[in-house]
């Protein structure tokens, strides 16, 4: 565990992710513009990671490209959906000890909150499949899971007073019910 807790170390794997999932996009995703948008973003991204700042934002993009790269590698390639889902586990589980470790919203509870994250984004993973939308849009669904439950923790574990988890809970609802209002069913 003191291997996650590295500066280094903690940039170097938090940008393999990064580029990982923004490479796979590219080799997934055939639309010119979104490839170009997420490329931007990506890097960005790995500028946010190296000067550690806005641990959030990179949590709900890692949780975006991803899931979306994941997405593609199950159902384009064909991999098995074991090894799916132990990659959720383990890169989820990563996402979840980084952005705990740069805001600080936990204590002793961590690895209950980390297991307890994981399973819970595996779960919307695996109940996203029966949705008949595009990838995208469940990985959206997926990052804005992942915004919700940080969003519980740190207003409601670490009783930090300066956001309602309302907030966090109703932003998640607005996006998700624009994210199936405006996907195309069917693909």
């Amino acid at each position: 565990m003191a291997f996650l807790y590295s500066k280094i170390n903690r940039r170097i794997l938090l940008s393999l992710i990064v580029a990982w999932g923004i490479t796979s996009f590219w080799l997934v995703n055939q639309a010119g513009f979104a490839r170009i948008l997420i490329s931007l973003v990506g890097a960005l991204c790995l500028v946010f990671v190296w000067a550690e700042i806005a641990p959030i934002f990179l949590l709900i993009f890692s949780s975006f490209s991803v899931s979306y790269a994941l997405y593609g590698f199950l159902f384009q390639f064909g991999l098995p959906i074991w090894l799916i889902m132990l990659a959720i586990l383990i890169i989820f589980g990563y996402l979840f000890v980084y952005t705990e470790q740069k805001i600080g919203i936990l204590g002793d509870k961590r690895l209950i909150y980390l297991i307890l994250f994981s399973i819970i984004t595996l779960e919307v993973f695996l109940s996203l499949n029966y949705f008949l939308i595009s990838p995208i849009s469940k990985s959206l669904i997926i990052a804005t899971s992942s915004y919700v439950f940080v969003g519980f923790c740190y207003t409601i574990l670490a009783k930090h007073t300066d956001n309602k988890f309302t907030t966090y809970l109703a932003i998640a609802a607005a996006v998700i019910t624009v994210i199936f209002m405006t996907s195309i069913w069917g693909t």
